[in-house]
């Protein structure tokens, strides 16, 4: 083989390499970054923590309160500047428990009733299952809808089954915080961390998708009644095209 064959051979192969090298490092890139660009974005998550209690007629006793722990998300998406491509469908799934509290048991519900009592008809665990947000002109969180140019999605994370308070003192109830102290539980015992992933499709039939990681709930939760907290830093959070 003469040289000149030879020489283009190891130059093919070299730019080869080089290319080969680029692809790879783009892919790991991102892999670790994900899209630097997204027509829509979280803004931040609020999270309302409090507690409440489902009164029992047992017909012993004055007090028989069943006492569970809810946590209300609210997510807020917000528009690109740039993009004019709309939201289609926003969809919350994948839950899972990373660390499980020594008390209760965890459920997701969607949001059924008006503002003032969003969760009060909720009764389907979606743990397993997802909640899907459809694009519309405004938000309506009863009926599982978006504004279509960016708005408020919600969701509930409980731990139910807490336990009962049971009570044959004829002083009014107070449904706060306090009910974990009367049935023994500190707030150590409830604590908790949540994965799930969030999936953004626009018109443009594109879907990004990116992981979430929360501490639930707010370790104020006891000595204020109910407390709540804002989530404004997603830098760890990669949004990829699926």
């Amino acid at each position: 083989m003469k040289k000149s064959q030879i020489f283009k051979k190891c130059i093919f192969l070299f730019c080869s390499i080089i290319v080969l090298m680029i692809v790879i490092f783009v892919m790991v890139k991102y892999e670790v970054e994900g899209e630097k660009t997204l027509p829509y974005k979280i803004n931040k998550i609020f999270v309302i923590s409090t507690v409440e209690g489902t009164p029992i007629d047992d017909g012993e006793n004055i007090w028989n309160i069943n006492v569970k722990q809810a946590n209300d998300l609210y997510f807020y998406i917000e528009k690109s500047d740039e993009t004019e491509e709309t939201i289609q469908q926003i969809t919350l799934q994948n839950f899972s428990i990373t660390k499980a509290p020594s008390k209760g048991e965890i459920a997701i519900y969607r949001p059924t009733g008006e503002l003032e009592n969003l969760y009060t008809y909720s009764e389907q665990n979606y743990l397993k299952e997802s909640i899907n947000y459809s694009g519309a002109e405004i938000d309506d969180l009863k009926t599982l809808e978006i504004a279509n140019t960016g708005g408020v999605i919600s969701c509930r994370v409980a731990l139910d089954n807490l336990g009962n308070y049971i009570s044959n003192d004829s002083t009014e109830i107070t449904y706060d915080g306090k009910l974990l102290q009367h049935i023994g539980i500190n707030v150590e015992e409830i604590k908790f961390q949540l994965r799930f992933d969030i999936q953004i499709q626009t018109n443009k039939n594109v879907t990004y998708q990116g992981s979430i990681s929360l501490a639930l709930p707010s370790e104020e939760i006891i000595e204020k009644g109910s407390s709540n907290f804002e989530i404004n830093n997603f830098e760890e959070v990669v949004f990829k095209r699926i």
